[in-house]
């Protein structure tokens, strides 16, 4: 006996018609350019206290990354364990960080 397809749910239609948009670029919170600035040399792990690089911080709240995930700028891997910054950021604020050293 065959089962009826699967009707998708009101919340699944609008997560995938909000992950076919483009990412909108907000305003970065300072907590967030932290994160990111730390995140660009490495990825950050989940500790019970937030994300981090090493175990003794800084610290960035799971909101802050979240923040960073639903902007595009970072991902989210092994069952959001690790954070790590996408190429979308690495390209747009690598970039401009390295210029304004090499200049000084």
């Amino acid at each position: 006996m065959k089962r009826a397809p699967r009707r998708s749910s009101g919340i699944e239609l609008r997560m995938l018609a909000e992950a076919e948009k483009p990412a909108r670029r907000r305003r970065l919170s300072a907590t967030q350019k932290v994160a990111l600035q730390e995140a660009l040399t490495g990825r950050l792990q989940l500790y019970p206290r937030g994300y981090a690089a090493s175990k003794t911080g800084p610290f960035h709240s799971r909101r802050a990354i979240l923040g960073l995930v639903r902007a595009g700028l970072m991902s989210l891997s092994a069952t959001a364990r690790y954070a790590a910054v996408t190429k979308r950021a690495r390209d747009i604020y690598a970039a401009p960080a390295t210029s304004e050293t090499t200049s000084e």
